[in-house]
Parts: C-alpha cells; sequence; structure tokens
C-alpha cells in the first residue's frame, strides 16, 4: 500500500492527539496551538465528513516519525536523502481522491472548513501545496501557498515563498494566458518537505517531486487532474484545480508570518479560479497553523536545516545538528559543533548568516553537550559560556527577510530590506586548548546515561 496521509497516522497511532468531540472551525488555531503533538480533529461542527490534521512536524519526535528515524538523526538523515539522485515520478490511471468530483456549478471553496490563524485575519486561510508549470511544457514547481476565498471559485493567492512559482506565473502572464494551478492537499508528510524547498538550484535538472520518492523510500505516483493539463500527487485526500488569472491582482489580506506578527501586513496579490474539486470519502484537511510554536516555522526550516548541515560538513567543520528554533520565528539558527581550530566558530557562524535562505538575523553555535531544542540548554550555554566582549559580533545593513518587524525597506518589493545580525559563539574552547575546554566541561550525575527513571516506575 502506496504511503499516504492516513498511512501516515494509522502507523503513528500513539504519537497523534486524536480530539473525538465536535470542534467550531472558528475555535481550531486556538486548539491547535494548545496541542503541542501531531493532532486529528474528528468532528468538524457544520462540516460533517471532514476531518482537520496539524502539527505533524511539531519537534524532532514527529519529524522522525515522518522519515522513519530517529530525533537525534533527523537532520544528517534528511541531508543523506536530499543529496540522492532523483526518483521519477510515476504516472496511474485513477486515483482515490477522484472519488468525488464537485465541478464549477457546485464549487464553493468557503465550504471547505479553513479556519483564520490569528485574531486579527478578516478571511479564513486555506494552506495548500500547488502545482504549476511553466509554459510548453516546462519545469514543474511544487510548493506552498495559501488561498484566501472571497468568492466561491475565487481567492487570492500568496505567491511570496518561491522564486520559481513567482517566474513561472511571470512567464504565463508575459504571454497574457491563465497560468493552470492544481492546489494539493493531505499527502504523506514528506512531500510537504519538499514543498517547503526553497533552493532552486536544482531545477534545470529535476523538480521537487522527483525527490520525494527518496524520502519516503517509494516511488511516487501522479495522476491527471480533470480540468488543467498537470499531474498531481495520485495520494491526496483533495485536490482543487483552476487557473491563475493574468494581470489579475488583489488586495490580500494580512496574516501571522512564522515571526508572529502581521508583517508584511497586506498585499497585491494574484487571483485564482477554481474549476474542479476532487476529494475523498471523509477527506482529512491538512492544514497548517500559522501561529505559536507549530508547523509554520519547523517545517519550512527543516529542508533547510539539512541543507546547512549538509554545506557545514562540506567546509569540514564537525557539525552534529542546525537547528533554525521555532521560538525565533525562523530569524534565530543554532547550530550544535565542535570547534577545531581558533576562528573557526567566527566562519560558520558567517556562514549560516550569508544564507539566502532564510536571510536569518541570528546565528548561535554551540557545543556538543549542548542540546539545541532545549530553550533551558540554549540559555545556559549563552549564560556560562558567552563572554559578550570578545564571543559576539555584530553585522550592520545586511540582506534581511521581509517578515523581520525590524527589517528597513531599500526598495519597492518587500524582499529588498536590510537589517543588522549578529553571531554569538557560545562553544567552549577549541579542541587546540584542552585544558581550557576540559575545565568547561558540563557537570551531570554519576550514571546519568546508565540509568533512568522510567525503569524504577
Amino acid at each position: 500500500m502506496a504511503k499516504d496521509l492516513r498511512s501516515f497516522l494509522a502507523l503513528n497511532e500513539d504519537l497523534v492527539l486524536r480530539v473525538p468531540k465536535p470542534v467550531r472551525r472558528e475555535d481550531l488555531s486556538a486548539l491547535i496551538v494548545q496541542a503541542e503533538r501531531p493532532v486529528l480533529f474528528e468532528r468538524i461542527d457544520g462540516h460533517p465528513g471532514w476531518r482537520v490534521a496539524d502539527l505533524l512536524f511539531r519537534d524532532r519526535i514527529a519529524q522522525a516519525a515522518v522519515l522513519e528515524t530517529t530525533p537525534d538523526k533527523v537532520t544528517e538523515v534528511l541531508a543523506e536523502r536530499l543529496a540522492m539522485p532523483p526518483r521519477p515520478t510515476v504516472r496511474v490511471d485513477d486515483a482515490p481522491h477522484k472519488a468525488n468530483r464537485i465541478g464549477p456549478e457546485s464549487l464553493d471553496l468557503r465550504e471547505i472548513p479553513a479556519f483564520r490563524h490569528g485574531a486579527r485575519d478578516p478571511l479564513d486561510a486555506l494552506i495548500v501545496m500547488n502545482v504549476c508549470r511553466e509554459p510548453d511544457g516546462g519545469a514543474v514547481n511544487f510548493s506552498f501557498t495559501r488561498l484566501s476565498p472571497f468568492e466561491a471559485r475565487r481567492a487570492t493567492m500568496l505567491i511570496g515563498s518561491s522564486p520559481h512559482q513567482r517566474s513561472i506565473l511571470a512567464a504565463w502572464e508575459a504571454r497574457g494566458e491563465p497560468m493552470p494551478m492544481a492546489c494539493v492537499v493531505g499527502t504523506h508528510p514528506a512531500y510537504e518537505i519538499m514543498a517547503s524547498y526553497s533552493v532552486p538550484d536544482h531545477l534545470a535538472e529535476f523538480g521537487e517531486l522527483e525527490l520525494v520518492g527518496n524520502l519516503i523510500g517509494e516511488d511516487v505516483g501522479t495522476v491527471a487532474c480533470e480540468t488543467i493539463p498537470l499531474d498531481v500527487p495520485a495520494h491526496a485526500e483533495l485536490v482543487i484545480e483552476g487557473h491563475v488569472l493574468p494581470g489579475e491582482r488583489r488586495e490580500d489580506p494580512p496574516g501571522p508570518s512564522q515571526a508572529l506578527y502581521y508583517v508584511p501586513g497586506a498585499s497585491m496579490q494574484p487571483v485564482f479560479e477554481a474549476s474542479c474539486l476532487t476529494m475523498r470519502d471523509d477527506p482529512i484537511l491538512r492544514q497548517i497553523d500559522t501561529l505559536m510554536y507549530s508547523d509554520h516555522q519547523t517545517l519550512i526550516s527543516l529542508p533547510h536545516e539539512a541543507l546547512m548541515l549538509d554545506r557545514l560538513r562540506r567546509q569540514s567543520h564537525d557539525a552534529k545538528d542546525v537547528f533554525y528554533v521555532p521560538w525565533g520565528g525562523t530569524l534565530a539558527c543554532v547550530v550544535q559543533v565542535v570547534p577545531k581550530t581558533d576562528g573557526e566558530v567566527l566562519s560558520l557562524l558567517m556562514t549560516v548568516l550569508g544564507e539566502r535562505w532564510p536571510n536569518c538575523k541570528l546565528a548561535i553555535a554551540v557545543d556538543d553537550d549542548v542540546d539545541i531544542g532545549s530553550a533551558e540548554d540554549l540559555v545556559w550555554s549563552i549564560s556560562t559560556r558567552v563572554d559578550p566582549t570578545r564571543d559576539l559580533f555584530v553585522v550592520p545593513d545586511a540582506k534581511g527577510h521581509p517578515i523581520d518587524p525590524l527589517a528597513r525597506a531599500t526598495g519597492d518589493s518587500p524582499r529588498d530590506v536590510v537589517t543588522g545580525k549578529w553571531g554569538i559563539d557560545a562553544t567552549r574552547p577549541s579542541l587546540q586548548h584542552k585544558a581550557a575546554r576540559a575545565r568547561m566541561d558540563r557537570t551531570i550525575p554519576p550514571g546519568f546515561d546508565a540509568v533512568s527513571l522510567r525503569d524504577f516506575l
């Protein structure tokens, strides 16, 4: 049986929090942020048969379940799989989401139980993975977007995170033609890693979907759409087909960014017009709440953590792990590393701050005895191993990210911003100074790694 969202939830039954009582769609965002683990709402008021899932990448435990590895190996395993040769998709004739087809005469995007994420959101937000293609059968893009329906079949489309997607739309608009687009919801979570992959260097050779097979260890089946000339993942929960209208723009309502602010705010965005909805019986609406320390931070960071780990190791750093801390809104990156020589950590931190995604503004290096997923460990390391007159540096007016509320605009594009950046070396002295390094060894109880309290309960 092919791996899909349902098989993932069934395989990880002990990890998933199931909510059996009816829930209003207006309360979904507030309840999701309280779950703190993968969650499945089994009954949605006013939407019989629908279910809603979220937080599938909430932490390293959930991410390990997606990749079928252990929490301490998530970034390393993902880096290895992303470096594997592409695995072509396989065309199939039918798909489970073809069970129900709703045409334009009956389709109303507002009846899908999407929800407002932030208290000031003016409209419900539907998070989807979209498939589009360059004109004349060119390269395919697979990435995330947000739809904000304002009519039964029309919605604004937030076209922001994918440079390739923006270039594809520009090519269609230059021809004065609508861009075919399919919106995919509810696949095996590994598909979402590639939809978050914002590094277009591979596009001359292969697309994002051709790496999904390496993540799940099986061929990825695709199936033809009903009304547009695109193929989509065959094991989705639902697919919305339609076109992005050429040259048409409408104010897109502001939504909370991964930094938890309404920044950069409302903007003029393209308009998507739906032509068809296909969905499974009793569909699972996989959504990504964009608020407090949710998949909005961890999912979009995960592939870039793996890429950064691979890059640092290629530079001969003894990097153990990379983590864009969720409570840093993707603007803060922590690297666990054992420094071999003096000056090495400075070079490493500059590499992190110079990475084009996500243009993070704070880079912190910690040693291998620090749990980079622990805020307590991070504060302890900074408090006891950092001399701010020696171990901290600031870079003024560097390339910034538009979600940073302190970034300063330098041009007409929201992406033309600069900000100050800083780096912190919270490691022990390098291996060149063994005595000084040993002096900073962390004190732990005797037998700490040999016994577990759980064994005595």
